[in-house]
């Protein structure tokens, strides 16, 4: 029995490794065609092609919102800096210019004042990038540690119902093992949320510290509706996984002070054993357990915890690479992408500026 369960146990990890050395192949190459084409997606959004297009384009702008992640009141701020600042872009014209007057003084005029609130956005812009990617880079070193947990959990889960007809103990010590892993795993994922959703929250009060305080406390209820939305299935997780960690303690005790119980329980592993009352009444006491399973319900478990386990490691293969990789978030692209051309529009009106008011006096 020993050596088929070992059999068993070779040739699936043997597929696991074939799989994820295919998936990390391709996930290199996905890499390596997104760094070249999305992150200059980025920058081209609210880069190369210019204010103009983010400002006139249809959904060009809703998309850099919704990349950005801004509150209602932080992008009508910003969008009416935009609005001005390509306004009085479009008066920067020394030949239009020498021929309005009018025109002329309207753009003396302005330039100061719009000067000031354009690099108040750009600080603005800034100090909300940073902030977003650190909470971003907390949040992907959090979700690295659960698909961590996770992942082991699935192993240790497996490792538990292969090792059935081998040893009784240690079957139910790698179950137990796996089953503590995976609620250290739900309940890092669940803090993982909170944290990225109520940091989410105080990046967009903060930028939004003159708007209004049913914005904030509207901003506030959505933040914890979607919070609250995480708790049912997590609740359910974890208070599932604590009854079968329950029932692995109970039949660990049951088998190390009744011997007899051990040995039924592996010849109930067995291919051979044919159920009868007694093997209803070791099943029902080591019940919940991979001692208490018939053959079928192992291979259905085992089959359900391997598909499990190639999705936890995919997860973690992939979130790894970008932790590696620096962790950058889309919406501080976008932020630092857009405030880099608002210091370069700003620098060429400042130039123009200069130009015509010493030509001015």
């Amino acid at each position: 029995m020993a050596s088929r369960g070992d059999s068993d146990l070779l040739t699936f990890l043997d597929l696991l490794a074939f799989i994820l050395d295919e998936d990390k192949t391709t996930k290199d190459q996905e890499s390596r065609h997104f760094n070249k084409k999305d992150r200059g997606h980025l920058q081209d959004t609210a880069g190369r092609d210019g204010l103009h297009h983010l400002m006139t384009e249809a959904g060009a702008w809703e998309a850099f919102v919704s990349k950005a992640k801004l509150s209602s009141d932080q992008a009508v701020a910003l969008h009416r800096v935009l609005r001005n600042l390509t306004s009085l872009l479009a008066l920067a014209d020394r030949g239009r210019l020498r021929k309005d007057p009018q025109g002329k003084k309207k753009f003396l005029k302005a330039f100061p004042g719009l000067r000031a609130e354009v690099e108040e956005q750009v600080k603005q812009l800034r100090t909300l990038a940073d902030h977003v990617e650190v909470v971003h880079r907390g949040c992907t070193i959090s979700s690295v540690v659960a698909d961590s947990f996770s992942t082991a959990s699935d192993i240790l889960g497996l490792l538990g119902l292969f090792l059935t007809p081998v040893t009784a103990e240690g079957s139910l010590m790698f179950s137990a093992a796996g089953l503590g892993l995976g609620i250290a795993a739900n309940v890092t994922s669940v803090a993982t949320s909170v944290m990225e959703e109520s940091g989410r929250l105080l990046d967009k009060v903060e930028a939004s510290h003159n708007a209004s305080t049913g914005m904030d406390v509207l901003e506030a209820g959505r933040t914890m509706s979607r919070i609250a939305n995480k708790f049912p299935q997590a609740t359910r997780d974890i208070t599932k996984d604590l009854e079968a960690l329950k029932q692995h303690m109970d039949a660990l005790r049951l088998i190390r002070a009744n011997p007899q119980l051990k040995e039924d329980a592996k010849i109930l592993t067995t291919p051979e054993s044919v159920p009868g009352p007694h093997a209803m009444g070791v099943q029902t006491s080591l019940k919940g357990t991979p001692l208490g399973m018939s053959t079928e319900a192992r291979i259905m478990s085992a089959t359900t915890t391997g598909f499990s386990l190639l999705q936890d490691a995919h997860s973690l293969v992939k979130k790894s690479k970008h932790l590696q990789e620096g962790a950058w978030s889309e919406s501080a692209e976008a932020l630092r992408s857009l405030a880099h051309e608002l210091e370069e529009e700003l620098d060429k009106l400042a130039k123009f500026y200069k130009t015509v008011s010493s030509g001015s006096n």
